[in-house]
């Protein structure tokens, strides 16, 4: 009877691979059936070789300075504020990075396994839970950071703008000679109409338009 006898490579490579798929399979497991949202931060200059499960193909990435890698669930968020007049700025000789006042997630109701089982279990029980992490989660809300300010139109949708910004839109409205009348069949003044126009070209997702409004605006900027 002959015996194979694999390479000292071979062998160790065979063994890393036995190791790395059930811990593979286990973090899948951990990840799809608990409310688990894991997230990876890197700060500064990285190489990563890992595996795209979106092109299933090996991937090698050169980051640098903040990286976020996020693998969420339903029902939640990230809200990052970086400071506009700072930026982000990192250090390599302390490996700090500045510039970032805040970094937070929101997560809501999540079906979990443990949801399920209690659904089954008691279905009364489930729907409680439910209802009163739902309105926990409305009370709360999402919190405006006291550096931002929302834009003082009507039209605001509630969207923050750094105070940077607003000072910035100020200087625009304050010394602008351009727009010397408001377009035909909108209802506001000539200030408004500035206002409209700069905050339009500064931030268009944070205002709620008239079809009028929109079409208007778009004639004036180009956008």
């Amino acid at each position: 009877m002959s015996k194979l006898i694999l390479p000292k490579a071979t062998t160790e490579a065979t063994m890393k691979h036995t190791c790395i798929i059930p811990l593979i399979l286990i973090l899948a497991f951990v990840t799809c059936s608990c409310s688990h949202n894991p997230a990876v931060f890197t700060v500064g200059k990285r190489t990563n070789i890992g595996f795209d499960p979106g092109q299933m193909t090996a991937n090698v990435s050169w980051t640098d300075g903040l990286n976020i890698v996020d693998v969420p669930r339903e029902n939640s968020s990230w809200e990052l504020e970086i400071d506009e007049g700072m930026g982000l700025q990192f250090d390599p000789a302390t490996n700090t990075l500045k510039g970032v006042r805040k970094i937070s997630r929101k997560t809501g109701v999540q079906v979990t396994g443990y949801l399920v089982d209690l659904a089954v279990a008691a279905p009364e029980a489930a729907e409680a839970y439910i209802k009163q992490a739902a309105d926990l989660q409305t009370v709360d809300g999402v919190k405006l950071s006291p550096h931002l300010v929302t834009l003082p139109l009507p039209q605001s949708n509630g969207t923050g703008i750094t105070k940077l910004t607003l000072a910035k839109l100020k200087e625009w409205v304050s010394s602008d000679t351009t727009i010397t009348s408001v377009p035909e069949g909108l209802n506001m003044s000539l200030e408004d109409w500035k206002w409209l126009v700069a905050a339009y070209r500064e931030c268009p997702e944070c205002l709620g338009l008239t079809a009028e409004e929109e079409a208007a605006l778009k004639a004036a900027t180009g956008k």
